[in-house]
């Protein structure tokens, strides 16, 4: 079956970004200094995310994995969210399972290929983010989480930046999934 039209790829592009306009959890918090460019991020992913579920060849995804697709993405920007709006609230064993949690998410929106957090950037950043405002910790983790473009001849990638105080590990383990996680709440 050929990849998805235009307008099917942006009928489910519109679709995973209703789920984040519609989650509050993605922006409690939040400045709106923070919490815009962490929203355009977000729907600058579901765009990617469209874009690659168009170009897989064999049927199109059905609502429930487009569904899928949004609510994990949704629950990915609110652990980010919440890494950085209860770092001071929260133990390091929490604040890890957050970042072993959006690896696993970042997994599963993009498979194999995916930007994830070392053991070495984690602690990293649990020591280094008292420094940091949440804006800035937004913006380091956003970019170290956004999958790098595949290069053609117009335009080079570049490396997402590291976290602050770290520079980014050339592979990062894998982690298993984690147990009782709820969305709905971050205790």
């Amino acid at each position: 079956m050929p990849p998805l039209s235009p307008e099917d790829t942006e009928r489910v592009t519109r679709l995973i970004e209703d789920a984040i306009v519609s989650s509050e959890k993605v922006r409690d918090g939040l400045h709106d200094d923070e919490a815009i460019p962490f929203v355009e991020w977000g729907l600058a992913r579901a765009r990617h995310l469209a874009t690659r579920l168009a170009g897989v060849a064999g049927a199109p995804p059905d609502e429930e994995q487009i569904a899928d697709k949004g609510y994990a993405l949704t629950r990915l920007m609110t652990r980010l969210n919440w890494l950085v709006t209860y770092r001071f609230k929260k133990d390091a064993d929490w604040l890890t399972r957050t970042f072993q949690m959006i690896n696993q998410l970042t997994r599963e929106l993009y498979g194999d290929e995916a930007p994830v957090f070392s053991d070495e950037e984690i602690a990293a950043w649990l020591a280094d983010h008292a420094r940091h405002s949440n804006a800035e910790l937004l913006t380091g983790l956003m970019a170290r989480l956004t999958p790098e473009r595949p290069p053609d001849a117009s335009s080079p990638t570049t490396p997402a930046p590291p976290l602050p105080g770290r520079s980014p590990s050339p592979s990062a383990p894998t982690t298993p999934p984690l147990p009782g996680d709820e969305y709905g709440s971050p205790e």
